[in-house]
């Protein structure tokens, strides 16, 4: 049985069944399947492997050392052993051959090479394969910088999770958005509060934000889409809002770029530029900022 690739490094990791020797994704007549991936991408991808395995003492994987190594790290044959794949298969991985692993094969190296979440993510982005759920599943929890930096931005910010649901929220967005306090709590859906429970009124350019907000989630979940909980979130929605599903059939998606809001306040109209930033320590997680709107 495999270990997961999350389990503590020092474990002993328990050798994949010799099965799919080659490591690659098969055509039905037997050859090969090119990767596809450019030789910039497939070389990162093979540097990226044999810097993982140079990191890694013998003894973190129960290896024992029986005589002087000249190189530093595992050898090539260990971990194409502790993989279950072809030496001579791993080998062209680490040559920047030009092979497709499938998305099996990747979770059975990133166990062989001690991989974290992070380091599991970027082995498949490189290799042009969606995470695999259980990285996907992993509770984001940000780093105590990340909420610091929202908490001293003047300006509404809230902090949002792969399935844009609230993880944080700032003085100035609780004051902006009365309701979020408590759905925060919850770990409410951002786009579900703005479709179901948002003051229209409050918004005046409220249908130009809806239809921004579903490009932007679109647009984010776009490597996710084989994971239930995407569909789960589209079809909620579609069920409570029909405006949700006329907008999300018309497949529209924008390039990220800042949009104006337009918030009626006790103290007049507001205007803000909406911008949403990925987190560099977990892209998962975004942070949506607005900002004042130059001249405005």
């Amino acid at each position: 049985m495999q270990k997961s690739p999350f389990e503590t490094a020092g474990t002993p990791v328990t050798v994949a069944p010799p099965d799919d020797r080659d490591g690659s994704s098969a055509k039905a007549d037997g050859r090969t399947e090119r990767s596809g991936l450019s030789e910039q991408r497939r070389r990162e991808l093979a540097d990226f492997l044999r810097t993982r395995r140079e990191k890694l003492k013998p003894e973190q994987l129960g290896i024992t050392q029986v005589s002087r190594r000249r190189t530093p790290g595992l050898r090539r044959e260990e971990v194409a052993e502790i993989a279950g794949v072809g030496t001579t298969w791993y080998t062209w991985l680490e040559q920047a051959r030009d092979i497709q692993p499938s998305a099996d094969v990747l979770k059975r190296l990133s166990t062989a090479l001690l991989m974290n979440p992070a380091e599991t993510r970027h082995l498949f982005t490189l290799a042009g394969r969606a995470a695999p759920v259980e990285i996907e599943e992993m509770r984001e929890v940000p780093s105590d910088n990340l909420i610091r930096l929202l908490n001293a931005f003047p300006l509404p910010g809230i902090l949002l999770g792969s399935r844009w649901d609230m993880i944080a929220i700032n003085t100035e967005a609780q004051k902006t958005f009365k309701a979020l306090p408590s759905l925060v709590e919850q770990r409410g859906n951002w786009l579900s509060f703005y479709f179901t429970q948002m003051d229209r009124k409050s918004v005046l350019n409220w249908e130009t934000i809806a239809r921004k907000m579903i490009s932007d989630f679109r647009l984010s979940v776009s490597d996710s889409l084989d994971q239930p909980w995407v569909s789960e979130i589209v079809e909620d929605l579609r069920g409570k809002s029909p405006e949700f599903a006329a907008f999300w059939r018309e497949h529209d998606v924008t390039d990220g770029s800042a949009t104006l809001v337009e918030i009626q306040t006790e103290n007049g109209v507001v205007k803000f530029e909406r911008s949403m930033l990925r987190a560099a320590e977990d892209p998962r997680l975004k942070l949506l900022l607005y900002s004042p709107v130059p001249n405005a």
